[in-house]
């Protein structure tokens, strides 16, 4: 397990590569760069950064992260808004059309620090083991996280492949 210390800390988490990290806020520790994220930077717009969940193993799994630290998209201005939308748009095609999910959850909580977005694949599995709807995306997460295998990593990091490179053949 690598360590990656950030000054000033004052929280910690571990990501689904046993990565522990410290930082004051997570949104701002990925912008600045501070956190290397699983897989890496999926795509890097003017105002916004999109890449594989840090702490959640769910291939699929984006969040699309606010460059400003920001708490609603209520603050977002219009351009940062227009990229987040294409961004979403984009990233909910490559899910379907590289024929990874059919169906996503989108998910803005006002409750965390800085704004980020979740693209949310439902796969098959989950239904059947949790049900259908959002009030099952903690326990799906939860049990995401108690049950990764070395395969389930794997298949993450070639599907952050797949994605980034859909990104770079189509136009945001």
């Amino acid at each position: 397990m690598s360590e990656h210390s950030l000054k000033g800390s004052s929280r910690s988490s571990i990501d689904f590569l046993g990565n522990k990290w410290e930082y004051n806020c997570m949104g701002c520790a990925i912008t600045n760069k501070e956190i290397n994220i699983p897989g890496g930077i999926i795509f890097e717009g003017k105002y916004t950064i999109l890449g594989a969940d840090p702490e959640i193993p769910i291939p699929g799994f984006m969040i699309v992260n606010s460059k400003r630290h920001i708490k609603s998209v209520s603050e977002l201005n219009k351009e940062e808004r227009y990229e987040i939308i294409d961004i979403i748009s984009l990233a909910e095609k490559a899910l379907r059309e590289l024929r990874i999910v059919e169906e996503v959850t989108l998910v803005q909580e006002e409750r965390s620090k800085h704004l980020h977005i979740w693209i949310f694949p439902n796969y098959k599995w989950m239904t059947e083991k949790f049900g259908k709807g959002i009030e099952f995306l903690r326990d799906i997460s939860e049990y995401a996280k108690n049950n990764v295998k070395e395969n389930d990593i794997k298949e993450i990091i070639e599907v952050i492949d797949k994605i980034r490179e859909y990104f770079k053949e189509h136009s945001i």
